[in-house]
């Protein structure tokens, strides 16, 4: 009986022990994955216009949600953007998707899965290179 309550009580510290993991960010991973590859991290990620419009429209739904965003030179010099939308949890995340109409247009059903890590949104501001945004935003290496 003895060996059996060991048993539940470490069962229980693993389960507590994980249960502690699962609630950090991912955001740490994502930027430097982006930064390996070249992007910069804007420091000022407020003053972009479509994370202005995303976290307007949040806050009114009591969602709060700080933006990051990562630049790269693009084609011809033009400057490339990635915005990352980290929410405090992933309930929070799930809300914003639901009750944005600006994140329903900008992230396609068919893309949520790739656009969706941990408690953090990618919002790819690029046609030309939303593809390795993705790859980069999920950990995979890029062609």
């Amino acid at each position: 009986m003895k060996k059996f309550a060991r048993i539940i009580a470490v069962a229980l510290l693993v389960v507590m022990a994980l249960s502690l993991v699962s609630c950090s960010s991912s955001f740490g991973s994502i930027k430097s994955n982006f930064e390996k590859h070249g992007y910069t991290y804007v420091k000022d990620a407020d003053s972009e216009s479509t994370s202005k419009t995303i976290t307007a429209e949040l806050e009114q739904g009591d969602i709060s949600c700080t933006p990051h965003l990562f630049k790269t030179d693009g084609f011809l010099g033009v400057d490339v953007y990635a915005l990352v939308l980290e929410f405090g949890s992933d309930k929070d995340m799930q809300a914003a998707m639901e009750e944005s109409a600006t994140i329903q247009g900008l992230v396609k059903d068919a893309q949520e899965s790739q656009l969706v890590n941990g408690n953090c949104l990618l919002i790819p501001i690029s046609l030309t290179k939303a593809d390795d945004m993705i790859k980069i935003f999920n950990g995979e290496k890029l062609d």
